[in-house]
C-alpha cells in the first residue's frame, strides 16, 4: 500500500510538472525564433520543441523573451534591462508602440503575526500578496523606466512631451492605478513626430 502511494506521488509530480509547458515560441536576440513549449521560473525561460522533451534554460544572453500563444490570446515575455548594473528582468509586455510599457509581478509574503505561550507558537497567519511594478521603455533607449516608483514625479518628466497626460495627471485622472490606460493614450494621441504624420 505504501509503494502504491508513493507511485501515485511520483506520477502526480511528473503530471503537474509536464503541464507547466504551455505552447510558446521563443525569441532569439538574433531575430530568430522557435516554436515548441515554454514556461517562465526565476528569471529564466524553460523551452522544448515537444511536449515529452526535456526541457533546455535559456537566458538573456541568447534570449529576447517567450511568446504564449494558444486558445485566441498571446502573453508575450521579453527580458528588460532597467539598470546599467543589474541584469535583466523578464517582464510581461503590457503594450507595444512610441512607448512600450513592461509589467513586473513578483510575490510578497507578510508574516502577520501569531499567538505565543510559553516560547511556543500555537497560532500564526501569514498572506501572499502579488506586487506589480510597470517599467515604461521608448524605441531605441538601452534602460527602461520604473514609473510606478513616486509615480507623480517620474511620469511628470517622462511624459513631458504630452500636455495632455500631464494635464490629467494633475486632475486626477491620471494615476499610479491607471498606467496602461495612460501609455494607451500617449502611443495614440502624444509623441508624434514629422515622421509619424508623413
Amino acid at each position: 500500500m505504501k509503494l502504491l502511494l508513493q507511485l501515485l506521488f511520483l506520477f502526480f509530480i511528473n503530471f503537474t510538472f509536464s503541464q507547466d509547458y504551455r505552447e510558446a515560441t521563443i525569441l532569439f536576440n538574433d531575430s530568430s525564433s522557435v516554436k515548441g513549449f515554454g514556461e517562465i521560473r526565476n528569471n529564466t525561460i524553460y523551452f522544448k520543441v515537444k511536449q515529452e522533451d526535456n526541457p533546455s534554460k535559456w537566458s538573456y544572453d541568447i534570449t529576447k523573451g517567450l511568446l504564449f500563444s494558444g486558445y485566441g490570446y498571446s502573453e508575450k515575455y521579453e527580458y528588460v534591462k532597467f539598470d546599467k548594473n543589474t541584469n535583466p528582468k523578464i517582464m510581461e509586455v503590457v503594450e507595444e508602440g512610441k512607448l512600450t510599457l513592461y509589467k513586473y509581478s513578483k510575490s510578497v509574503y507578510r508574516n502577520n503575526g501569531g499567538i505565543f505561550q510559553n516560547g511556543l507558537t500555537i497560532y500564526s497567519s501569514s498572506s501572499e500578496d502579488l506586487k506589480e511594478t510597470f517599467y515604461v521603455k521608448r524605441k531605441n533607449a538601452e534602460l527602461a523606466t520604473d514609473i510606478s516608483f513616486s509615480f507623480k514625479f517620474r511620469s511628470k518628466i517622462y511624459f513631458a512631451d504630452c500636455e495632455k497626460i500631464i494635464e490629467k495627471i494633475n486632475n486626477g485622472k491620471f494615476n499610479k492605478k491607471n498606467i496602461p490606460e495612460m501609455v494607451y493614450y500617449y502611443n495614440d494621441y502624444c509623441g508624434e513626430t514629422e515622421d509619424d504624420t508623413n
